[in-house]
């Protein structure tokens, strides 16, 4: 089956995936799925429909990416087999060479294959920037463990702190006392 050069085939759709300005264009490189950081998707915010309506929207977004991984891997190999039956020499008892006509032909479907390889390629990258830029702007786990670790650190910086100033106040007490001692002879001990 001939494919287009954009390295689609013809009445195959890639999977449209919502993004921040609503439906994904369905194009190589569309619009990454946005997710909130509690795992939802931005229409859902509520109660407990959030947990499974974040789950379905993340299983619809797996779905998606799945379907392309598919697509331009199927794309990939399909471009590899025909480049090999192209470009394979058959030796026929009427002829061992080919013409020019049926070479320039063979040359123009390489060509064309080698296309459909390269925009599979780019596809299957740009995937994997969107992946990655996914995970590291969505992942509510590390986000949240980072949050706690960070307000766990602040916690025990103010308690070092707060330490620190009683103390210092303990120290300061104790030396006015020795000063109004020193001063004013004898001085009722300092509170405990």
């Amino acid at each position: 089956m001939a494919s287009r050069p954009g390295g689609h085939q013809p009445g195959v759709t890639t999977p449209i995936i919502a993004g921040a300005g609503g439906l994904g264009s369905g194009q190589v490189g569309g619009p990454a799925p946005v997710i909130t950081a509690g795992g939802a998707t931005p229409a859902t915010n509520v109660g407990t429909g959030v947990k499974n309506a974040s789950l379905s929207a993340l299983q619809e977004i797996e779905e998606a990416y799945n379907k392309r991984l598919d697509l331009d891997v199927a794309q990939l190999m399909e471009s590899f087999g025909d480049i090999i039956k192209v470009a394979s020499i058959t030796y026929n008892e009427s002829s061992i060479s080919k013409d020019k006509y049926k070479l320039a032909q063979e040359s123009y479907q390489i060509q064309g294959r080698a296309t459909n390889i390269v925009s599979s390629a780019e596809s299957l990258l740009a995937m994997v920037t969107e992946l990655k830029q996914t995970l590291l702007l969505n992942d509510a786990n590390t986000l949240a463990e980072l949050s706690t670790r960070r307000q766990q650190e602040l916690t025990n910086q103010k308690t070092a702190v707060k330490q620190r100033v009683l103390g210092l106040k303990e120290e300061v007490d104790r030396t006015i006392w020795e000063l109004e001692k020193a001063c004013y002879g004898s001085v009722p001990l300092p509170p405990s």
